[in-house]
């Protein structure tokens, strides 16, 4: 195969001597947990892939906008000279069709060339190039024809095409991700992995195999998207931590006691697993407890660094980088189960008053086991549909067909969720789901 990749990276390019092998190599293993097959070089400040099938090479122009560490990339041509005139007789050969009538620019690098520079590259092809129909316009073109030039070769491609950026994953540490699935916490991943971490999932169910296999959707397509994996997820089972609560601690403080106890939870993991840290979807001051004040409170006393991505969005631009990265529509999906509270919560809690209050339920949370979950993802079913909506209707299980699919809704999906986990206990079959979710999918649950 002649079909050659180039691979340029920019922050990697900043790494000293020493250390960039490490992060080049990282960045290689990684675009080989695509699938592709290929051969890797490095060369001045670039990989170049030679992929060994023409399916390797679309299997590679797919997902390498989706490799963290990956600037841009570009299918290209290495071509060896003698002088600058051979350099542009390989140019013009290559565009001198395929430039008739379009306007273009000439874009150079020179690296150790002996006797001219990046200006006489871009001058004398340029030239040429104009001899074989093609107009110049340095900022509105049609074809941007790069030539980066060596001692003895040069690379030549066109057409870029733009990866996330960032570093590879798995060149800065593992962390645990405390994971509900929502809109935050898949987008505060995903920026961590952009930062070269390799994420583990935590997630703890507070709804039943309903909202697990929700927050699961959530996970896999994350890992379909940008994941090298699949990634450990990891389930811990919070309904007893939240029955605690109820019973002992002061209602203000109830919301505050349960993050701590997701707090202490992802603690325990990452101490177990030796992981480097433990990684939020917080947003400072975006619910009451994630004011300043209650997220110190929160985290005192737990011996792991915590990482907030998202402490400085606000929630239309974390929605906005959940639909750029293609988890928006999933997540919304998935009902929020966390508000235990009754009436106001405390604002500005004191780090004493916290560990009082979680001192009620640490036991308990102690006792919490933490397992690792894979679940497959579930086929459509065939039955014919009916929608139940718990705002407007009670339901009542000796009324259902076992041979129908209930998809019920609530307004927030957690009654939704809650009441589908009985029925499949029962042997309905069922999905829950927030209201405005079943009018994203009308198409696949139409009113019966």
């Amino acid at each position: 195969m002649d079909e050659r990749i180039l691979v340029a990276y920019s922050e990697i390019g900043t790494k000293g001597k020493s250390t960039r092998p490490k992060f080049e190599r990282c960045l290689i293993n990684n675009i080989k947990a695509t699938g592709a097959k290929f051969k890797a070089s490095r060369s001045g400040g670039h990989i170049i892939l030679i992929p060994d099938s023409p399916k390797d090479v679309e299997v590679l122009k797919e997902r390498l906008s989706r490799v963290f560490g990956v600037e841009y990339y570009a299918l290209m041509k290495q071509v060896a000279y003698s002088d600058l005139e051979d350099l542009a007789d390989a140019v013009v050969k290559m565009y001198c069709d395929q430039i008739k009538g379009k306007v273009f620019r000439v874009t150079a690098r020179t690296h150790e060339t002996p006797g001219f520079g990046s200006m006489d590259v871009m001058r004398v092809v340029g030239a040429r190039l104009v001899a074989c129909g093609g107009k110049v316009n340095l900022k509105k073109y049609d074809m941007d024809v790069n030539i980066n030039v060596r001692r003895n070769s040069a690379i030549v491609f066109d057409n870029m095409y733009r990866g996330p950026g960032g570093l590879p994953i798995g060149s800065e540490g593992n962390v645990l991700v405390l994971f509900s699935g929502g809109i935050d916490s898949p987008v505060a991943a995903w920026m961590s992995m952009r930062r070269g971490c390799r994420p583990l999932f935590l997630f703890v169910n507070l709804g039943g195999k309903d909202s697990l296999e929700r927050a699961h959707a959530v996970y896999n397509k994350l890992c379909e998207l940008w994941g090298n994996g699949p990634f450990e997820f990891l389930v811990a089972d919070g309904t007893n931590i939240v029955q605690e609560i109820k019973a002992c601690v002061s209602p203000a403080f109830r919301q505050i006691v349960l993050k701590k106890s997701f707090y202490a939870l992802a603690g325990r993991v990452c101490r177990e697993r030796k992981l480097d840290a433990v990684v939020t979807g917080e947003s400072i001051g975006q619910v009451s407890t994630q004011t300043l004040k209650n997220m110190w409170g929160i985290q005192r006393g737990l011996d792991v660094l915590f990482i907030r991505p998202l402490a400085g969005m606000d929630k239309q631009e974390i929605i906005k980088t959940a639909q750029k990265i293609g988890t928006y529509d999933v997540s919304i999906d998935v009902g929020e189960l966390c508000n235990i509270s009754k009436g106001s919560v405390k604002l500005s809690a004191k780090p004493w008053e916290v560990e009082k209050e979680f001192s009620k339920v640490a036991g308990v949370v102690n006792e919490t086991d933490v397992t690792r979950v894979t679940l497959e993802p579930a086929a459509p079913s065939q039955k014919e549909k009916k929608i139940i909506d718990l705002d407007k209707e009670s339901i009542n299980p000796a009324m259902l067909d076992k041979n129908k699919f209930y998809v019920i809704v609530c307004k927030d999906g957690v009654r939704a969720s809650l009441e589908c986990d009985v029925l499949r206990g029962l042997g309905y079959d069922c999905t829950g789901m927030k209201r405005s979710a079943l009018t994203k999918n009308k198409e696949s649950y139409p009113s019966k």
